[in-house]
């Protein structure tokens, strides 16, 4: 019996982000069972970095060869870095039984949209942060065949929201490898990034994004500084391990200056020339490095951050771990920091009232609720005094109660959220699944059908609508979904309005665009078919070249 192709749609493994962390544990995992042909389509990578990997990878970043052409087109659409460009070409060279995706509803849409979605079996582990979900996001999951969740919170919102549409087949939260995170010698590891060994040091890990709350962490620290006891206040520090500056993201210099804390204010910086890091106060955005002697230090970043061991370290220097966000998907961060015995606070809403429950952690009060404009979720805000009062608690707790609260926060870790359980929940979806329909026959005849030259006179909005999905798209079972009724109400008001921008509208345009979208379809239909030859693709050549 022939193995299942599994296809995993992934953050580059190699990358230091929450998904490439994700992409790595998975695929190691899913390659060493034997049990599958494996195939990456690695985000974020070329083809030619995956000749050393042990499993098929077809890269989505354009090769430095390739022609301007290319590189160009890449550039042409923001969903094309996510891998919309090159999906239908991979699919149709590696032909997958399952493909396996689990990154943000904006990142793996175009899955849903693929004119191959009825060849391959789809299970998508969307980032549910919040509620409600964009309808819109809930027409794209309602596409797959089954939905994985980061959290109970996920399973929670998506069964409240659209139940009665959507598979939700369980967790697949992720892990740590408690070898690797584990509670080390303290007055050691400070002894080592030379720092004081009977101070508290709070910290956090988090990229420096706007959902991240580093303003009002640095404000709150600040009052704690104030209305702390002069035992613990004179001896607190705050540890910021984040990027700055980031384009989108906050500008910690302002905050920190605004709050007066620059004293007690750590972050993390490594260098770019040798990649030694250190502790050291806040400096802004570059520091000096003892070894190169230069200013050549850098808060961390996705693409130059710590390793695995360098990052373990950063968390045991922490007392009190602190994850404070109007939402998250998951928040992995979390886990590790409380894996290494550091017990968390944070904001008690989404997958981080999960984390807090299973880690025996300490659940920051939300102060209020409001509804966010891009998304229409409900985001929080947490309340500050609640954090200060935490501080406040866990700070003035005896050595030996911190250690009784270490111990107990790494048991429930190492208990809940474990790699292999991870990977064992997908393994049983793939092991037990049942195809649908044509999922798994890439070789039936092919589906062909006559594209109209024209639009039909006389007709409604609405009618003009069904026509386009039932003559032009050949997609009569979405012509009644959210993407068309919503084009239905365009037309009526005469404009498109996305984003806060209104633009016209006409029939001629809109006719002309789904025109396109059938005829690629049709086009890939006759290459999976073997009418027509999918033309020889550089990326593909070195993704078969193992």
């Amino acid at each position: 019996m022939s193995k299942k192709k599994v296809l995993l749609v992934a953050e580059n493994h190699n990358l230091a982000s929450g998904f490439g962390t994700y992409a790595k544990n998975l695929l190691e995992r899913l390659h060493a069972s034997g049990k599958y042909e494996l195939a990456e389509f690695a985000i974020y990578m070329r083809s030619s970095d995956g000749k050393d990997v042990p499993w098929k990878v077809y890269g989505n970043a354009p090769e430095d060869t390739e022609s301007d052409e290319q590189k160009q087109l890449y550039n042409s659409n923001p969903n094309n870095q996510f891998g919309a460009w090159r999906f239908d070409k991979v699919v149709l060279d590696f032909k997958p039984d399952i493909v396996l995706s689990y990154r943000d509803p904006w990142m793996d849409m175009f899955i849903s949209k693929s004119p191959l979605l009825p060849y391959f079996h789809w299970v998508w582990m969307p980032t549910v942060d919040s509620d409600p979900q964009k309808q819109s996001w809930i027409e794209g999951f309602a596409k797959t065949d089954g939905i994985m969740c980061y959290s109970e919170f996920g399973i929670k919102t998506l069964k409240k929201d659209a139940g009665h549409l959507l598979n939700v087949i369980g967790c697949a939260s992720p892990g740590i490898d408690p070898k690797i995170y584990k509670p080390y010698d303290k007055k050691q590891i400070r002894d080592e990034l030379r720092l004081l060994p009977d101070v508290n040091i709070v910290g956090t890990v988090m990229r420096n994004q706007k959902r991240k709350l580093f303003p009002e962490l640095i404000k709150s620290f600040a009052k704690f500084l104030k209305q702390a006891p002069a035992n613990i206040k004179d001896n607190t520090y705050l540890l910021l391990h984040t990027s700055y500056p980031e384009k989108m993201g906050w500008n910690l210099g302002y905050h920190i200056s605004e709050e007066q804390v620059g004293s007690r204010i750590l972050s993390t910086y490594i260098c770019k020339n040798c990649k030694k890091w250190k502790i050291d106060f806040f400096r802004d955005s570059l520091n000096y490095c003892h070894h190169c002697k230069a200013i050549s230090a850098v808060m961390p970043s996705v693409g130059l951050g710590l390793d695995v061991p360098d990052l373990v370290k950063i968390y045991n220097v922490m007392d009190l771990y602190i994850q404070y966000a109007i939402c998250e998907g998951f928040g992995m961060p979390q886990v590790e920091a409380a894996a290494c015995g550091v017990p968390i606070a944070a904001t008690n809403y989404s997958a981080m009232e999960d984390v807090i429950q299973w880690t025996r952690g300490y659940p920051i009060n939300i102060q209020k609720m409001y509804r966010e404009a891009e998304t229409n979720a409900e985001r929080v805000y947490p309340d500050n005094d609640h954090l200060i009062q935490i501080l406040n608690y866990h700070l003035s707790l005896s050595p030996e109660d911190r250690m009784k609260k270490s111990q107990e926060v790494r048991e429930a870790t190492i208990a809940r959220y474990d790699w292999d359980d991870c990977a064992k929940a997908w393994m049983n979806y793939i092991d037990n699944y049942s195809p649908n329909g044509l999922q798994g026959h890439w070789n039936v005849p092919p589906t062909l059908f006559q594209l109209p030259d024209s639009i039909p006179e006389n007709l409604s909005n609405e009618q003009f609508v069904e026509f386009l999905y039932y003559n032009v798209l050949n997609e009569p079972d979405n012509a009644f979904g959210y993407e068309a009724t919503k084009l239905v109400r365009d037309l009526n008001i005469g404009a498109q309005v996305e984003h806060g921008v209104i633009e016209p509208i006409n029939r001629d345009a809109i006719f002309d665009r789904c025109k396109k979208q059938a005829e690629n379809r049709l086009i890939l239909e006759k290459i999976r078919s073997g009418i027509a030859t999918l033309q020889p693709d550089p990326f593909i050549e070195m993704a078969n070249q193992k």
